[in-house]
């Protein structure tokens, strides 16, 4: 038996671990980025501006990198600064706020628009998690319906016992959901928004979606400008709800599976036995007994 001590042992091991390795695999890099970053200013001053010194320019970059973290967003294909906050944006906020995911983009800029937020989310969290209820209460029972219908078909029973053909089927159902639903619909997003992002990126954030982490780092809409990144806004809501209440299906199926294994291998085992309680026993083996001197003497 595992004990409690034992468990928060090994994950603080688990943290520790993971701990020195996102530190030792990202620093190294991180020290690259930051030269080529100040290599690239010292070649625009050389370019440019000989006249203009370094230390002159840093601070117009926290400016205007502190402005873009705030929302303004200056877009060199306009001649006027532009928002991050459109309608598609907002729905796109409120998604990644009621779902837990939050991306942190994009950013409340006011103080009353975070107070707002703070009861906002309050209320939001209790109507998600009672849909999440009633989605599971509705879906969870059909798919395991589903299981238990292929369980006892003869072509799964053909290649495996009785004992496995329910585990089979819930990997065959569980991996028809994963690539109808999470799959496919993460792979059109990266057609239509992001080709240019490569399998790891893509998995990276379909991963974190999912898991309702949500880094922001990567987000399908950031190169995208005016009503363009309002509708990508829109359809990656989209996407986001379905992503959470499929893999909140999906976890549900994998908490409660223990059980509803137990629960068919049950149901078989008295299906194959013959029906027979104590009360009765003794008129039953009455009855066997007489079938068996009627046919002897047959």
């Amino acid at each position: 038996m595992l004990k409690l001590s034992h468990f928060i042992f090994g994950y603080l091991i688990f943290l520790l671990f993971g701990t020195l390795i996102f530190y030792e695999s990202n620093t190294v890099e991180e020290k690259k980025r930051h030269i080529q970053v100040n290599n690239h200013i010292r070649q625009f001053i050389q370019r440019n501006n000989v006249c203009l010194k370094e230390h002159d320019l840093y601070p117009y970059v926290d400016y205007f990198l502190d402005k873009s973290h705030t929302g303004l967003w200056h877009s060199s294909l306009s001649n006027t600064n532009t928002t991050k906050w459109t309608f598609g944006q907002g729905l796109f906020f409120v998604t990644s706020l009621i779902t837990t995911v939050g991306y942190g983009t994009p950013n409340l800029i006011t103080s009353y628009g975070k107070i707002i937020c703070i009861v906002y989310t309050g209320i939001g969290l209790v109507f998600a998690l009672l849909f999440q209820q009633i989605i599971h209460r509705q879906f969870v029972p059909i798919f395991y319906q589903i299981i238990f219908q292929l369980a006892i078909n003869r072509h799964i029973t053909y290649y495996f016992t009785r004992y496995r053909s329910f585990l089979a089927s819930f990997l065959l159902v569980t991996c028809v959901m994963i690539l109808f639903w999470i799959i496919i619909p993460t792979l059109l997003i990266h057609h239509i928004y992001v080709p240019k992002w490569s399998l790891v990126e893509l998995t990276y954030f379909a991963v974190t979606t999912n898991h309702l982490i949500g880094f922001g780092d990567l987000m399908p809409c950031s190169d995208l400008h005016g009503q363009s990144r309002s509708r990508c806004a829109i359809v990656l809501s989209i996407y986001v709800i379905f992503q959470v209440l499929v893999a909140s299906i999906l976890s549900r199926m994998w908490l409660i599976l223990p059980r509803k294994n137990r629960k068919f291998l049950q149901q078989r085992r008295h299906d194959s036995d013959p029906i027979v309680d104590k009360k009765n026993n003794k008129y039953f083996s009455v009855d066997i007994h007489d079938e068996l001197l009627t046919n002897a003497f047959i």
